[in-house]
């Protein structure tokens, strides 16, 4: 990069001479403080013209790079053992990042009632997907006059809706198999149908279905489990309730679903050999595509922590089971990009006609928006009937089909929260935290500084100081404490002085940025304390940059950038990590690395997160961490203890507790909390 090399800037420069010497002198005198100036501005420096895109240009920009890697892994894939290598390296990578499941217990399957239909017969069921952890389900079974049992069994799952299997879509998709010769079993997902795991006082659902999803998966990230881990063990019980029963042929089982069923049917389907047929609606089509870069990542459910840093894409789904039957159901006006679609059939397609099986592959586009409707109802029932029962037959429905109502397709009353000793998710993972606790304790014991350093920059994703290159200053103004470090890409940190002399260094990390009061008030405190030199960064996606992300996380739970949090989530990256290396950076500019440690403060709870995983991670750049009580973060396993509640994504980073909580930060570095 080539610099402006102006009088000012030089005489900017000229001021980090005295932080940088070797040795400070104790009763260094506290400077004047300067003169208050705006402060730094992005868009003045060139290093980004939109700095509320800064942060999502760049991880776009990581993620087109991962793109490349992950097509050219894909183009190496040509012979049977290596397609069964590149099966087994992702299968391997998705059920590790949905963390530790469980064991299987006794479903204690329970039918709590029979519907005689003259087109078919309906058993509403009740599952123990984990103990006291309650599935309801509709079994959907032919007349046996019409097809005598056993039959071929098909698991359906529901997308995003409150009424789950009692949406007349949904259920007609079972009924419409049922006429014509499949056991079709329908499973409510968590918090859709008779599954809601929190209300209000007045009774109803506390949040939207993704909002429930997304909440669920706070506390379960932290874990390092998933949403999505809950969803697959509920399908993985699912199918064994299938293979469970006398009139369901155990070796012929299909799995369909349609939105976030169609997330959770393409999961299955790569994940479990089970299924031999599988017909995904309304969901596949590219992570490197539209999805990322012009829509918004969907729920917690439906974003596996660093698929896309690791090189694992939505035609990967297929090309996992591959050449097993698998059909797309698509529609041109959907928000799941169709020419992604395409693009992940194609490329699925290859691998398939490798294999000689080309036919097991087939695609259908209907116009429309995005949804069921009927012809995609009679193209899944066609195509099970095909690969399931070996009838290649056209089916074609009868609309409107013969669906329950939303009170008769009820397994329980008051929903699965009624029954005995019922638990959520939530309880799950309060069970798990204290697992994870004592496991932690034991990890811990006897961790010396160097160890617990590495464990920091690992789960958090911090590089190793050696790794981060070096960040290059940039003149914005004709002020000298005015100047934005150019980092990596498009990302910028504006710093700002606020007094300087040879002695204590104290960088402010800021969320709010360096112009609010608050920083200033921490810069006036800071010298009183005797620091001769006072600095302050906005790590990236803060102050000037903070974006608001799209409004599909509602940020008065999530905080205010969800949408742009979980591309880092993607990538395998953590938005806590990034900017970590942030002040890093900030602090090996201003002197850090080749002279006394830097002292740091924080104007918030996130900022403080931050400013502690900095010092954990490179304590030789730190001497410690002061903190205004305001600014302590609260710890992780205190809020899944306490969940669900808004938390800010920007503080979540995957399995964190499965290594270190807050309070291990607090005391490896020594943060000093003022009375």
């Amino acid at each position: 990069m080539v610099m402006k090399k102006s009088a000012a800037l030089f005489a900017f420069l000229s001021l980090l001479m005295p932080v940088a010497v070797p040795v400070f002198a104790e009763d260094a005198a506290v400077p004047e403080a300067v003169e208050e100036v705006p402060p730094p501005t992005l868009t003045v420096s060139g290093v980004c013209a939109e700095p509320s895109r800064m942060m999502s240009d760049d991880l776009i920009a990581r993620i087109d790079a991962k793109r490349q890697q992950w097509r050219e892994r894909y183009e190496s894939v040509k012979t049977e053992d290596d397609i069964a290598a590149y099966q087994k390296e992702r299968r391997e990578f998705f059920y590790d990042r949905l963390g530790e499941m469980w064991g299987r217990t006794p479903l204690n399957a329970r039918v709590t009632g029979v519907i005689d239909r003259p087109e078919y017969r309906a058993e509403k069921i009740v599952l123990e997907t984990l103990p006291r952890f309650y599935a309801t389900g509709t079994l959907f079974l032919p007349r046996p006059e019409k097809f005598a049992p056993p039959y071929p069994g098909v698991l359906v799952v529901c997308g995003h809706s409150f009424e789950g299997k009692a949406s007349d879509l949904y259920q007609g998709l079972c009924v419409l198999g049922a006429m014509n010769g499949l056991a079709m079993y329908i499973q409510d997902p968590v918090d859709q149908g008779e599954r809601i795991q929190h209300f209000d006082a007045e009774g109803n659902p506390k949040a939207s279905t993704t909002e429930s999803h997304s909440l669920a998966g706070i506390g379960s990230i932290l874990l390092g489990r998933n949403t999505a881990t809950y969803e697959v063990w509920d399908m993985i019980r699912g199918l064994d309730f299938l293979q469970s029963r006398p009139d369901v042929i155990s070796d012929r089982l299909g799995v369909a679903g349609n939105s976030g069923g169609g997330t959770q049917s393409s999961y299955l389907m790569a994940l479990d050999d089970r299924v031999l047929c599988a017909a995904p609606s309304c969901y596949l089509c590219s992570l490197y595509g539209a999805q990322t870069h012009k829509s918004t990542p969907q729920d917690a459910e439906q974003n596996i922590f660093g698929q896309l840093g690791f090189g694992m894409d939505h035609a990967d789904y297929i090309i996992m089971r591959a050449p097993k039957p698998t059909l797309l159901n698509t529609k041109t006006g959907d928000f799941f990009n169709i020419d992604d679609t395409w693009a992940s059939f194609r490329d699925a397609l290859r691998i398939y006609s490798r294999q000689e099986h080309s036919e097991a592959l087939s695609i259908v586009e209907i116009e429309g928006e995005h949804g069921y409707c009927p012809e995609l109802l009679d193209a899944t029932v066609s195509w099970m009937l095909r690969w399931l029962a070996g009838r290649d037959e056209r089916i074609v429905g009868t609309y409107p089909l013969p669906t329950l109502s939303p009170e008769e397709i009820k397994s329980v009353s008051g929903g699965v929260m009624a029954l005995p000793e019922a638990r959520t998710t939530y309880d799950i993972n309060r069970d798990y935290n204290a697992e994870l606790k004592e496991r932690r304790r034991a990890k811990l014991a006897g961790l010396p500084p160097e160890g617990f350093a590495g464990l920091v920059r690992a789960t958090a994703k911090i590089r190793p100081l050696g790794e981060i290159p070096p960040v290059e200053p940039v003149e914005v103004s004709d002020r000298p404490d005015a100047l934005v470090l150019k980092a990596e890409g498009s990302v910028g940190l504006p710093v700002r002085s606020f007094a300087r002399g040879g002695g204590k260094l104290r960088l402010i990390v800021s969320e709010e940025g360096n112009g609010s009061e608050r920083v200033s008030e921490l810069a006036g405190r800071a010298r009183e304390e005797g620091a001769a030199a006072v600095w302050s960064v906005e790590p990236r996606g803060w102050g000037e940059s903070r974006a608001e992300g799209k409004p599909y996380y509602n940020k008065d739970i999530f905080g205010p950038d969800g949408t742009i949090w979980y591309l880092a989530y993607l990538l395998g990256e953590t938005y806590v990590g990034l900017r970590a290396e942030d002040v890093v950076s900030t602090a090996r500019f201003l002197g850090g690395e080749n002279a006394a440690p830097i002292e740091l403060t924080a104007d918030t709870p996130s900022a403080a997160l931050v400013a502690l995983h900095a010092a954990a991670a490179q304590p030789e750049l730190f001497s410690g961490v002061v903190l205004d009580p305001s600014a302590v973060p609260g710890s992780w396993a205190g809020y899944v203890d306490a969940a669900p509640g808004p938390y800010p994504l920007q503080n979540v980073i995957h399995a964190v507790l499965r290594a270190y909580d807050v309070e291990d930060l607090m005391r490896v570095t020594g943060c000093t909390v003022r009375e």
